[in-house]
C-alpha cells in the first residue's frame, strides 16, 4: 500500500504515525500560495503537477479540513465508474461564493457536476445514515474520510464537528468495505491552526486508520 501525506500546513510535522511505516511519498505543498480554502487556477495546476506520480490507489493524508478539495484532484483521475463514500460533519456542496472557483466547501457539487465517472455520493456525518446494503457493489468506490465527522474526544480540527466515535466510523466502514473493491482512500481533518496542541490525538486517530486501511488496500 503507498501512503501520501500530503503537507499543506504543519499538522504532520508534529506528528509521527508515518514516520517507520513503508512505501511512503511525501507532498509538501505548503510553498504553494493560493491554497487555504480556496483553490486557485495557477495553484490546482501545480498540485495536479506534484501528485501525478503519486498512485491513486493507495491511502492519502490531506492534511486540514481546509484542503478536502484536495479530494477533488484525486478524483478527476479514476478512469472508471465508481461511487463515492463520505466521511463528514458538513455536505461540501456549496455553491462558490464567487466564480467557478474550487472550494473546500465547494468540492463535492463539483465532482457531480463535472465526474461523469462518478455515480452517487453516499455521505455519513450529514443527515439520515446511509443504508449500505443499498450502496451498489459491482462498480468500486472510493473513501473520503474527513475527521471533523468525530466528536471533539477523537479528533481536533479547523472546524465545528459532528459526534461520531472512531468505533462507529470504524464498524461503518466495515460493512462498505465488504464485496466492495476501493480504489483509494483519503483522509483529512487534521488541524493546521491547532498543529501542536492537536497532534497526540490525531495522531492516535490517523495511526488507527492507517493500521485499519492496510489490511485493505
Amino acid at each position: 500500500m503507498q501512503t501520501t501525506i500530503m503537507k499543506m500546513t504543519d499538522a504532520f510535522e508534529h506528528q509521527s504515525f508515518y514516520k517507520s511505516k513503508e512505501n511512503i511519498k511525501i507532498i509538501d505543498c505548503r510553498d504553494i500560495e493560493g491554497t487555504r480554502c480556496y483553490l486557485d487556477d495557477l495553484a490546482k495546476e501545480q498540485l495536479l503537477k506534484r501528485i501525478e506520480a503519486a498512485s491513486l490507489n493507495g491511502l492519502h493524508f490531506i492534511d486540514s479540513g481546509n484542503y478536502h478539495y484536495l479530494t477533488l484532484l484525486w478524483l478527476q483521475r479514476v478512469n472508471t465508474p465508481f461511487n463515492l463514500i463520505l466521511f463528514d460533519h458538513h455536505p461540501d456542496n456549496q455553491p462558490p461564493s464567487f466564480g467557478q472557483i474550487t472550494s473546500c466547501g465547494g468540492w463535492v457539487l463539483e465532482a457531480t457536476t463535472e465526474l461523469s465517472n462518478l455515480k452517487q455520493v453516499f455521505t455519513f456525518g450529514v443527515g439520515e445514515v446511509p443504508d449500505i446494503s443499498q450502496i451498489p457493489t459491482d462498480i468500486p468506490i472510493y473513501i473520503s474520510i474527513d475527521k471533523d465527522v468525530l466528536s471533539t474526544d477523537f479528533a481536533v480540527t479547523d472546524w465545528d464537528q459532528g459526534d461520531m466515535t472512531i468505533d462507529e466510523m470504524i464498524s461503518y466502514l466495515k460493512e462498505i468495505i465488504k464485496n466492495r473493491q476501493i480504489l483509494g482512500v483519503d483522509i483529512c481533518g487534521d488541524s493546521g491552526e491547532f498543529a501542536e496542541n492537536g497532534a497526540c490525538i490525531n495522531n492516535q486517530i490517523n495511526q488507527t486508520l492507517f493500521d485499519f486501511f492496510a489490511n485493505f488496500l
